[in-house]
């Protein structure tokens, strides 16, 4: 009995690590005292978000590489805690910043302390299947809920009014989880190699992650760069079209640098990211957190039991189908629809991924929190304020069928390309070394 209540405890810790893991690399640290600072400098704060979350995915997976190679399982449930209480302090700090001009400053901290709490987190408990269900359960359901805005309680007339993403008394809460499951595993230090053979740092996860990252940032950030180019308003299809490819092609590098068919995930997830950009924002009120945790969970469920990469990404490009023809949907029906689709689309897509190798898990969780060319199209009555080069309302769903289409070429090639993973291994090497994957 004691057993199955720490298992849980552990499960619960996952799932919550992971959640503000996410949080933290998805949303800036705070907007409070925005009123205090000039134009430029709020700016820098919003231009800090998507490339925090680049630099936060590249920390967590050089972590997850270096506990899964060189340290012992014990030491990822110690570095996630470290990490989370680097994230509890930079927080309480920021809550005491005398200048708002140390806002983009901490959230530059902030990120890299949830990489490294995201990637040590995947380490330890990636190891069991139910921890591992946690972990991805935590990291995918507030991908969906997206901007926590209606959870926080934030007032509509006020949205710069944000006290702190993820709050305290989320990160505080991690913080014990995390100390008990420190506590509870002490003495679980796991095989230690005797061997004085050096181990090789398998450093093509890394590299997977910088590429896709600086890729998916250059390409997002360089189309908002034309929109933003009012002196030549006009049709941006070439510009669009060029962001897309930059983006398929990013996904299919890193897809090939991951071991096996581990870089499924990788695409699963840029097709993942572009749908949930095209669907848009869906005002959700703070009890449907539940809502989407029970719909994720139950499409994770799914694709743990029949995974099938195709038939997520066929189910994504009908979400994106359903995001261009309802494009100008502004109901109640249609956000209950939109978030039906993208959740169950999403623990779907997480559990049909299933990786091998541990880094090559949390790259793919944490490609979730990147940004997409999708963000960067200002849509015509969504965009505020209106500008001189805008998009029509269909695009971004257009725009995500197409990467996802992309991404579904670059899946036949990695199956082509790559052996199954479950034939016959060769021979082991008589060198007692890693190889460097």
């Amino acid at each position: 009995m004691r057993r199955w209540i720490g298992d849980g405890v552990d499960v619960v810790t996952a799932f919550l690590g992971a959640a503000v893991a996410g949080i933290a690399l998805f949303l800036p640290i705070t907007f409070s005292w925005t009123a205090q600072s000039t134009p430029y400098r709020i700016a820098s704060l919003i231009n800090s978000v998507p490339r925090g979350a680049t630099i936060g995915m590249i920390v967590a997976v050089t972590v997850a590489v270096l506990i899964t190679t060189f340290a012992r399982p014990l030491t990822g449930w110690i570095v996630a805690f470290g990490g989370a209480l680097g994230l509890f302090v930079n927080h309480f700090a920021g809550r005491n910043v005398s200048s708002a001009d140390l806002l983009t400053t901490l959230n530059y901290i902030d990120v890299v302390f949830g990489g490294i709490l995201l990637g040590a987190l995947g380490t330890a408990a990636l190891r069991r299947p139910d921890t591992a269900f946690g972990y991805a359960l935590g990291a995918a359901s507030f991908f969906v809920f997206g901007d926590l805005a209606d959870l926080l309680d934030l007032s509509d007339q006020d949205p710069w009014a944000i006290l702190e993403t993820p709050p305290r008394w989320m990160i505080g809460t991690a913080v014990v989880l995390l100390f008990v499951a420190v506590a509870r595993h002490r003495n679980r230090v796991g095989p230690h190699s005797d061997s004085t053979v050096p181990i090789d740092l398998p450093i093509a996860p890394i590299l997977a992650a910088t590429v896709l990252g600086l890729i998916v940032l250059a390409a997002t950030e360089w189309l908002a760069g034309q929109y933003n180019n009012v002196s030549a308003p006009g049709d941006n299809r070439l510009e669009i079209s060029i962001a897309v490819a930059a983006t398929i092609i990013a996904a299919l590098i890193a897809a090939m640098l991951l071991p096996g068919r581990d870089g499924i995930g990788v695409l699963l997830a840029v097709s993942l990211v572009a749908t949930a950009d095209a669907l848009g924002y869906a005002p959700r009120p703070w009890w449907s957190v539940f809502a989407v945790l029970a719909l994720t969970a139950l499409g994770l469920f799914a694709g743990l039991r029949a995974p099938s990469p195709f038939l997520a990404l066929l189910a994504l490009m009908g979400v994106t189908v359903f995001a261009f023809v309802d494009a100008h949907g502004d109901g109640a029906v249609h956000y209950i629809v939109a978030t039906v689709l993208l959740t169950v689309t999403t623990g779907y897509c997480c559990g049909a991924a299933r990786p091998h190798y541990g880094p090559s898990a949390v790259l793919a969780l944490g490609a979730l929190f990147l940004p997409s060319i999708v963000t960067a199209l200002p849509v015509e009555d969504e965009t505020w304020p209106p500008r001189d080069n805008m998009a029509a309302a269909t695009t971004p769903g257009r725009v995500a069928l197409v990467i996802v289409s992309g991404c579904a070429i670059a899946l036949l090639l990695l199956y082509r390309l790559r052996q199954h993973p479950h034939r016959k291994p060769a021979p082991p090497a008589r060198e007692d070394k890693v190889a460097d994957i």
